[in-house]
């Protein structure tokens, strides 16, 4: 086994100084990974325009990670925006340092600062950013372990690091559309965004994600792809009949969802990138009849801001802007969602079709 003995830190003194070695110590782990493993692999990625390249060591974590990002393959020949580094200690022989924590702490761990770190001790996670090496570094314990909310959307903190510097964000939200223009469906867990967008499935309406997107804001707020998955619990499951039996046949499943893969049972179904005309708030209304509603922007904020800055951490007052920006500029609408959420597919037409306008 492999060991970098002295990397080991405490997450809370980390941001003093010390999280630049143990990034050193990682990345070192990682090339004697990839020696250990005998075998490189490497994904390019096109995320919002620029260059991502994934670069494995030894091919357990290939198909766990890269099946969410394979509508956004792209030749990994030029030069990248940023490089991904994974590996798991199980399948290549090492033993990466771990943050030590105190006894008293629970839960994710975060370190902000030139080097940012989040530790996850109940996964034995460690993900790692520098923006000035333009590199993170993302290592599990055990391919066989990663959990399936984790296979469905990959490096969300990673991306989000990236993303924060560039001045795009990274939102907690769903999203469909066509190149003329979409909406972003908004609300925390539970509030219908994912069966509203999975119900566009193979409608008119392409499918830009179901949990986590990334926005733009150079030219109006836009909308672009990450994970190519979809999420939905029994009862979620048995309202969408075009994708009821992938459900059912999937078998990643975790937490009382399964996760498929929208691009491989419905090709032509992802579209990467899309104007946003509107924030649309969904919510279960029982069995009254599907409809749209003007919604006030202080509302919309109060849907997307909290459950995007709980669940990514670091740079929270940039995010905070940009969504309160994003409400600002753009119509607001409440989505009230009705026993069939098919119902929901035309009147998000419509609504497109009625805030069309040049940008």
């Amino acid at each position: 086994m492999h060991r970098a003995r002295d990397a080991a830190i405490d997450v809370a003194a980390a941001a003093a100084g010390d999280a630049l070695g143990f990034f050193a110590a990682m990345h070192a782990v990682f090339r004697q990974a990839k020696e250990v493993a005998g075998e490189r692999r490497s994904i390019g990625l096109r995320i919002a325009g620029r260059s991502v390249c994934m670069r494995f060591a030894g091919p357990a974590l290939l198909p766990v990670l890269a099946p969410a990002f394979a509508h956004l393959l792209r030749s990994s020949a030029e030069p990248p925006d940023l490089t991904v580094c994974c590996w798991d200690d199980a399948s290549t022989g090492v033993t990466t340092p771990e943050p030590r924590v105190s006894a008293d702490r629970a839960g994710i761990e975060f370190v902000d600062g030139p080097v940012k770190l989040a530790w996850e001790p109940g996964q034995r996670a460690i993900a790692a950013f520098s923006a000035t090496q333009r590199l993170a570094l993302v290592r599990f314990q055990d391919a066989g372990a990663v959990p399936v909310w984790e296979r469905a959307a990959p490096l969300r903190r990673i991306l989000h690091w990236w993303a924060s510097g560039l001045g795009l964000q990274l939102v907690h939200a769903a999203a469909v559309g066509t190149r003329q223009g979409g909406v972003l469906l908004v609300g925390r867990g539970g509030s219908g965004k994912s069966t509203t967008a999975l119900a566009c499935v193979g409608s008119a309406l392409g499918y830009a994600g179901d949990d986590y997107c990334l926005l733009s804001f150079d030219d109006g707020p836009r909308v672009h792809a990450l994970y190519g998955s979809g999420k939905a619990d029994a009862a979620s499951g048995a309202r969408l009949p075009r994708l009821q039996s992938t459900f059912a046949a999937s078998a990643l499943r975790g937490e009382g969802k399964s996760v498929i893969f929208v691009e491989d049972s419905f090709p032509g179904t992802m579209i990467d990138t899309f104007p946003l005309r509107a924030v649309v708030v969904p919510r279960i209304a029982g069995d009254a009849a599907c409809r749209l509603d003007p919604m006030p922007r202080a509302a919309a904020l109060r849907a997307v801001a909290p459950s995007t800055l709980f669940q990514l951490p670091g740079d929270r007052g940039e995010s905070l802007s940009r969504l309160a920006a994003l409400v600002r500029e753009l119509p607001c609408w409440q989505l009230s969602l009705g026993p069939d959420p098919a119902a929901a597919q035309p009147l998000l037409e419509n609504l497109l079709r009625n805030e069309a306008r040049p940008r």
